[in-house]
């Protein structure tokens, strides 16, 4: 189109002369340009105009409607300074939050317990044992007798380990289901308290973690554990 235009130009432009009896000579302080190489200024205009009216429509084609897109948001927020942050200190919700208050003591309950059963099983081992250490040295038992208590010892032993064990890892499941409920009930919380303040990000602050400092006044701690805590106290009575 752009070459059309060109040959449209210069044929306006330039037309050809009248037969003449006389040659026309050209001065060579004087060098003709080829005429392809000539740029119209006002042919550059409507060009740049034209593809700027593309690239308009391109960008209205794939972000629906002329509306902006969620990258345009963010770049304009960040070219004006209008991206709001907040962060809250992990280790201040672990501390001071009711439901993590309830969940700690229930675990260390748990495990309180288990252990118990497992150290009133190894008593009771040790006293077996020990009775019958004592029949062997008085030879009050039969040598066959004797292998099998001790058999029977050694099965018990084994029994108690197994279920150490197996208590300890209930007890890890048990912090980690924990955790997972922690988390899924601090993030459901921060949306709904970001209904009211509409940051952009609210960050998890722990020290020693991936952000190495953050400004005071961004500081959304105490006030998100006061929410915290009202909601629980609400839904769990206290309890």
């Amino acid at each position: 189109m752009t070459e059309e235009l060109n040959n449209n130009t210069e044929n306006i432009s330039t037309p050809e002369p009248a037969a003449t009896s006389h040659e026309t000579t050209v001065p060579a302080s004087d060098p003709v340009e080829p005429s392809g190489t000539k740029i119209n200024p006002l042919l550059l205009a409507l060009n740049i105009v034209m593809l700027i009216g593309i690239l308009v429509l391109f960008i209205l084609h794939f972000t629906g409607s002329g509306s902006k897109s969620s990258a345009f948001g963010a770049l304009e927020k960040a070219n004006t300074g209008a991206i709001s942050v907040a962060f809250v200190n992990n280790d201040s919700i672990l501390s001071n939050y009711d439901l993590v208050k309830k969940m700690r003591a229930d675990l260390e309950a748990k495990g309180k317990r288990l252990e118990g059963e497992v150290a009133a099983k190894q008593q009771a081992f040790e006293k077996d044992a020990a009775y019958f250490q004592e029949q062997v040295k008085k030879k009050a038992i039969s040598d066959q007798s004797a292998q099998e208590i001790y058999g029977q010892l050694q099965q018990n032993q084994q029994a108690i380990y197994q279920l150490r064990d197996r208590y300890a890892a209930e007890l890890q499941q048990s912090e980690m289901d924990m955790n997972v409920a922690l988390i899924d009930s601090v993030m459901n919380f921060l949306k709904r308290y970001n209904d009211k303040y509409k940051f952009d990000y609210i960050l998890g602050f722990t020290k020693g973690g991936n952000i190495l400092y953050a400004n005071d006044t961004l500081d959304v701690t105490k006030d998100v554990i006061k929410e915290l805590n009202i909601a629980y106290q609400e839904k769990h009575g206290g309890k």
